[in-house]
């Protein structure tokens, strides 16, 4: 991941070295995909393409019916943007890609009470530890609007994206250590409420991206 991340600028100079027309940037943004390394090339006035990639890490507490989970989330992705500029003038730009996409989120519960579980209750001994995962689709598509200043010059431009990724329904797994682990009717019970978390984190699948950066142009 790291090496992909550090290819990102040589990348852009290679894109921009194939044509002399091209004009390569590069630059570092702040996103709610993460802290990112960016790359860009304009093809002409009206077409550009851009690649990044952005990592972030940080913890979330959320409840589902009687359970409260911790969260370990982890962002990891790269992506590739078209970008479209109807009036390159202003810099504002239409944009259509995909993204590698690692988004994941580690999910615990340490319940110190009884507690409902699909439904039946159950004691702290008998549940034990929940433990599970949260996964979604590899390849995500991205589509939204940004804007670039300066774009024809050369120099310090500023950027701004607002846009959105479909990641796909999340995959939800769920386990319990407790001694009621191997039980039929607990292990029933257990999915019904790994079908409750996977409904709870079902919106996630539409993942708001917003974004801002500076890039230098050569």
């Amino acid at each position: 991941m790291r090496s992909a991340f550090l290819a990102l600028p040589v990348l852009a100079v290679s894109l921009a070295a194939a044509a002399p027309a091209q004009a390569a940037s590069v630059g570092a943004s702040v996103s709610t995909n993460g802290v990112g390394i960016d790359a860009g090339v304009s093809v002409t006035p009206f077409f550009g393409i851009r690649v990044d990639g952005a990592t972030l890490s940080f913890d979330h507490s959320f409840g589902v019916d009687d359970i409260d989970y911790d969260a370990d989330v982890q962002l990891k992705s790269l992506g590739g943007i078209v970008d479209f500029y109807p009036f390159p003038l202003v810099g504002f730009r239409v944009s259509a890609g995909a993204r590698l996409n690692w988004n994941e989120a580690d999910v615990t519960a340490s319940p110190n009470g009884p507690r409902q579980i699909g439904g039946r209750t159950y004691t702290p001994a008998q549940i034990g530890s929940l433990e599970g995962n949260v996964e979604f689709d590899r390849l995500a598509p991205y589509a939204g609007i940004g804007w670039t200043s300066g774009f024809f010059g050369t120099g310090l431009q500023f950027i701004g994206d607002l846009g959105v990724l479909y990641q796909g329904s999340p995959k939800v797994s769920l386990r319990a250590t407790g001694g009621l682990a191997a039980d039929p009717v607990f292990a029933a019970d257990l999915e019904r409420e790994r079908q409750e978390l996977e409904d709870d984190v079902e919106d996630f699948k539409w993942y708001p991206v917003i974004k801002i950066g500076v890039m230098y142009k050569f």
